[in-house]
């Protein structure tokens, strides 16, 4: 009886041992929150350069964005997103108005937006430090976008890569920082980085698109001086 009682002890402790679970990974979803009624606004600065024979006009402007997220609905793939309405308007005097929808999905492990029929992997989870992946799955990075009446391969080099997580920056005590392009060669730039904040999600985008044919004259000249075609925007939350 004593072998028996001591054969079943020894079973016990392996069979508890096997039964403990694994550590549950933290995929930090609290930097993409993805719910119906959340509402976003932000202000955006951009910079147009548009090439008019041998000048180049340059256009600034400033735009008030506001984002609802209004419903959900399943795609083709019957996977869950949310639908998105986003408002503009020119200063906070004028109404706002209706521009586009666009949607946003966050499935186990990836956050994507779906805006001007290109769907973009924002977020691959879970989410470290130096972690880096392929934002372009679904868009053919020479996707030409037109700016100004000026195609550009705005996609051309992208990679992400979490810079950053749980810093302080600015008002936020804890962002995570994406670089999602990082690009240069001696007429094209594609540099991009955005910052999000925990259980408010983005709060800033940075995204330079530029080409030029300024070589030997520009040589050493800022982007901003030597761009021929393209654009620089900023955008905050407010």
């Amino acid at each position: 009886m004593r072998t028996l009682l001591l054969l079943l002890l020894a079973f016990g402790l392996f069979a508890c041992k096997e039964e403990v679970a694994a550590p549950a990974l933290e995929y930090r979803y609290e930097y993409f929150p993805l719910s119906i009624g959340q509402e976003r606004l932000f202000i955006v600065d951009s910079i147009l350069f548009d090439p008019l024979g041998n000048r180049v006009q340059i256009d600034s402007s400033k735009t008030f964005i506001r984002e609802l997220v209004v419903d959900t609905f399943r795609n083709a793939s019957n996977a869950l997103e949310y639908s998105i309405e986003r408002y503009e308007r020119r200063n906070n005097a004028a109404p706002w108005v209706l521009k586009k929808v666009l949607s946003e999905s966050r499935p186990i492990d990836q956050a994507q937006r779906f805006e001007d029929n290109f769907r973009l992997l924002k977020m691959a989870f879970p989410l470290k430090e130096g972690q880096t992946w392929d934002p372009l799955i679904f868009v053919d990075p020479f996707s030409k976008v037109e700016v100004k009446g000026e195609p550009l391969e705005m996609f051309k080099g992208w990679e992400a890569k979490v810079k950053s997580i749980d810093q302080s920056w600015n008002q936020y005590p804890s962002t995570l920082e994406i670089q999602f392009s990082n690009y240069e060669n001696a007429i094209e730039l594609r540099r991009g980085t955005e910052r999000y904040a925990a259980n408010l999600g983005l709060v800033y985008r940075e995204l330079s698109v530029l080409n030029t044919q300024c070589l030997n004259a520009c040589q050493g000249q800022p982007w901003e001086k030597k761009a021929q075609a393209g654009f620089i925007l900023k955008m905050r939350r407010i």
